[in-house]
């Protein structure tokens, strides 16, 4: 009980001091030549019945190009196995826009009958933002208004429609952080420790919340001044009238380098 008091002291003072200290409009740095890698635990859908898999996936910052009038990093992402190695003969490419970092065009690779076909090009002129569909890379929209206390889901256009949506951020609680963090050490690489402060955004998008068919899908993430990435990243999912989780993703960063430090 102790050790959790100052842990709770701890995070009161970070978020005292978050003005002057430069840190209440956080959002991650890239720049070209950074690349990490991530697994992930997660259901296999293919699979009758499913089970769970672990996925490992590198993504590399490989230049800057407009899309229209939007300067946008490009960041090639591909599957790969545990020690590196490339798991697929194709990449997707995200258009991440400069300032707010939305994904404001996708590329996915695929194959037909082993042969390499030209990217399938998804363009999202609003930007991509939430927790839009497992798989994607759900990033929050920076750069995070930490402590916002408004926490009503509100109606958003999206280029998928339109979407019951909230986020709230905050100063992580190092407790928490560590209990997230040892989980990923269970298996496999061991994950990316972070230095600096640690922030925490929760996305959450509905549908149909007046109804018996209501779902709920929540990204909990975490991020820190030292890392180009999430540390973390928890996907669940509630479902029907009684909204009953179910975790649908659970993702560790487990290598950086970058090129700016």
């Amino acid at each position: 009980m102790r050790c959790r008091s100052r842990a709770v002291l701890l995070v009161l003072a970070v978020v005292a001091l978050a003005p002057s200290l430069g840190v209440a409009q956080y959002a991650p740095k890239w720049h070209v030549g950074d690349w990490w890698v991530t697994k992930t635990w997660a259901k296999s859908w293919n699979a009758s019945p499913p089970f769970r898999v672990w996925r490992y996936h590198r993504y590399d910052v490989v230049g800057f190009k407009k899309v229209g009038k939007r300067d946008c990093f490009v960041l090639e992402t591909r599957l790969t196995g545990p020690t590196g190695e490339p798991a697929t003969r194709t990449n997707d490419v995200l258009y991440v826009q400069v300032g707010d970092w939305l994904v404001v065009r996708q590329e996915i690779g695929h194959t037909y009958n082993d042969t390499v076909c030209p990217p399938l090009v998804r363009n999202a002129p609003l930007g991509l933002f939430g927790p839009y569909g497992i798989g994607e890379p759900r990033l929050p929209r920076f750069p995070l208004r930490l402590g916002d206390p408004d926490t009503t889901f509100k109606l958003k256009k999206r280029d998928d429609g339109f979407a019951e949506l909230r986020e709230i951020s905050s100063i992580a609680d190092p407790v928490s952080v560590k209990r997230l963090l040892d989980d990923g050490d269970s298996a496999g690489a061991r994950v990316v420790r972070p230095t600096g402060v640690v922030y925490q955004v929760r996305n959450e998008g509905g549908g149909d919340l007046e109804t018996d068919n209501r779902r709920i899908v929540q990204s909990l993430q975490l991020w820190s001044d030292d890392q180009p990435w999430r540390v973390y990243e928890e996907v669940v999912q509630y479902d029907g009238p009684m909204l009953v989780r179910r975790v649908i993703e659970r993702t560790w960063l487990i290598a950086t380098s970058r090129q700016g430090r």
